[in-house]
């Protein structure tokens, strides 16, 4: 029997299952569901959906558990997952979720009706499964019952649905705890249901501890509730007990099941913190392979990558993610189209991509991706969709840190200030700031000047607390290039003490943001410093600043060509000249193994390109002080 929710709703909404269309997530499937194999098209549906949750493609895995129920209508376990894609997850928990995802007008709506995510929609359903279990069970009971009076049963010879098995009841149970409280306050949300539903599912993962389900939806639950929080950054301390369970879980779990997508996945999360973020390269492998166009899962790999050094890898793999991606939206634009959810996470690839390509030295890559997503976000879609302006528009500035990065100082002075720059918010102040930088590097200080105060009046607008670059606010972003810029234009005033002072300011701003991957400042402000400090004699105080750079971003060339350029500079004894040539043997060997890649285009001579080059050294014309 249909559901009453389904009412008005037709397989036609719903993802296709073959032709050139359908997502392909791999093979995967849960392999015992109670009620589910009565059809195939239930069970068919079930099996996209549940890969498609994994993939952290909640809005078209809901459509597909709908689909399932069309068909499979007893199927209480596609209740409850289609209430957990609606519920809060490891990037969006919180406070965020419950003061935006709580919507009374779709208490009485068809689900494809409703806003996504809608806590009204997984109270709905999670209440659905409880009481599908309990009609199951005293239909069962009246048919028990009846064979004891020695009457037959009136169901016209029909086999009854079967009872909801054991772990399905407690799992459902726990997702119930999670969703039966539409509306709860943001503040106490946390001690209202995220932490009681934690403490459910351990209770199931304790009597179904190889259930790989099971074990991730712990697992998640405990994330959620420290998400971009679990180790101190960046000494690598648990900051909770939750961490040292959430670890021990998932690496029993991923002994059980390594291709297991939601464990590979949260296991990436977890070990990109810690002070051992390799430990999670075994778990990146099937995320790069198995899941063809799993675009999340592919480019979550790449969190791994980046900080271990490996920028040819991300600039790769989050590309492989982007064509997913593109595959999707054109499969399903209606679940991730520019209005959709899960647009943000493609998004997310490009920044990542070309974050991977600034660290890299790849110039060219890094604007082919800037230009492809500038495409896509723009003025003219923010002016259409003005309310995805608070977690989107940040992204639309990138092309800008490409030409800071490469020290393309004229074509900076050539980019177009947007038309609406409270629109545009943090584009416009991202291009007086790279305005700024650009004028000061080619002599042009008092305009420099003119481009920093603008800035500083366009930062402080209160939109710009509003807006968030993923874990971290623009308002916090634009102060760390406030007082960059400031001790750029001071170093070309001649007051290196002030510029100095400044920039060591900025890095330590930049150290203290939430952190996040990619880090929220494209450009690490290390590479500024040392490279002033290297151009004024100060060796002692650049080396130590290069060496930290490279314990954050191992392997980088910016901050290796600065280091060798330092320690060939020094002036060692005797006894030490040795060992400053082994090192700096090995570190040209590191720099010649990055710039080998393909990708690698850019001419890297100095460490940053606000920096005086050396006679001799190439410059491009876009880099000559004028």
């Amino acid at each position: 029997m249909r559901h009453q929710q389904l009412q008005g709703e037709t397989p036609f909404s719903f993802p296709a299952l073959d032709g050139e269309t359908r997502i392909d997530l791999g093979a995967y499937q849960r392999l015992i569901v109670t009620n589910l194999d009565v059809n195939e098209a239930g069970r068919a549906y079930f099996n996209l959906g549940l890969r498609l949750m994994l993939s952290y493609q909640h809005e078209m895995a809901s459509k597909c558990f709908l689909a399932s129920l069309e068909n499979s209508p007893d199927c209480a376990l596609a209740h409850g997952l289609l209430a957990l894609c609606h519920s809060p997850n490891y990037n969006f928990k919180g406070e965020a979720y419950y003061e935006s995802a709580c919507h009374y007008e779709d208490t009485d709506k068809p689900d494809l009706l409703c806003v996504f995510p809608s806590q009204q929609v997984a109270d709905r359903h999670s209440r659905m499964a409880v009481e599908k279990i309990e009609e199951l069970r005293k239909a069962h009971r009246k048919r028990k019952g009846k064979k004891k009076q020695r009457t037959v049963p009136s169901n016209n010879g029909e086999k009854l649905p079967s009872v909801i098995s054991d772990v399905e009841c407690q799992w459902l149970a726990a997702i119930r705890v999670l969703t039966s409280s539409p509306g709860v306050d943001p503040d106490l949300s946390h001690d209202i249901v995220g932490r009681p539903y934690s403490d459910a599912m351990r209770k199931v993962y304790e009597k179904f501890d190889n259930d790989p389900e099971i074990a991730y939806g712990f697992a998640e639950s405990l994330m959620v509730l420290n998400a971009w929080q679990l180790y101190e950054y960046p000494s690598g301390k648990p900051l909770s007990p939750d961490v040292v369970e959430t670890r021990a879980v998932l690496e029993r779990s991923l002994k059980i099941h390594p291709h297991h997508a939601g464990l590979c996945h949260m296991y990436v999360h977890l070990s990109e913190m810690s002070a051992h973020p390799e430990k999670a390269l075994a778990a990146c492998q099937p995320l790069r392979g198995e899941f063809p166009h799993a675009g999340h899962l592919v480019h979550m790999a790449t969190h791994i990558d980046v900080l271990l050094g490996d920028y040819e890898s991300c600039v790769h793999f989050n590309c492989q993610a982007i064509r997913a991606d593109r595959h999707v939206m054109a499969s399903s634009p209606a679940t991730a189209g520019k209005e959709s959810f899960y647009f943000g996470y493609i998004v997310h690839n490009y920044h990542m991509a070309v974050y991977g390509a600034i660290l890299g030295g790849m110039q060219g890559k890094a604007m082919e991706l800037a230009d492809e997503l500038n495409e896509l976000i723009n003025e003219d879609m923010f002016r259409e969709f003005p309310d995805l302006t608070s977690y989107l528009e940040s992204y639309a500035a990138l092309e800008v840190h490409i030409m800071v990065r490469f020290g393309r100082w004229k074509e900076i002075l050539e980019l177009e200030l947007p038309k609406d720059q409270r629109l545009m918010l943090f584009r416009a102040c991202t291009l007086r700031y790279a305005r700024g930088l650009a004028l000061a590097a080619l002599g042009r200080v008092e305009e420099a000047n003119k481009e920093m105060m603008t800035l500083d009046a366009l930062r402080v607008d209160p939109e710009a607390t509003m807006r968030i670059l993923h874990n971290n606010t623009i308002f916090d972003l634009l102060a760390v290039d406030s007082v960059m810029l400031h001790g750029e234009i001071a170093y070309r005033e001649g007051q290196y003490e002030k510029a100095f002072a400044l920039l060591r300011q900025s890095v330590q701003m930049q150290d203290d943001l939430v952190f996040d991957e990619p880090w929220g400042k494209m450009q690490p402000i290390r590479h500024a410093l040392g490279g002033l400090l290297l151009e004024q004699g100060l060796l002692e105080e650049a080396i130590a600043v290069f060496r930290k750079d490279l314990h954050f971003h191992p392997k980088n060339p910016w901050a290796l060509v600065g280091l060798i350029e330092c320690l060939k500079c020094q002036q060692p004894c005797c006894c030490e000249a040795t060992d400053r040539n082994a090192e700096i043997a090995m570190l040209q060997s590191q720099l010649a193994i990055c710039r080998s890649g393909e990708l690698a285009d850019f001419d890297i001579e100095v460490p940053c390109e606000c920096c005086q080059r050396s006679p001799g050294q190439n410059t491009n014309e876009t880099q000559i002080l004028e």
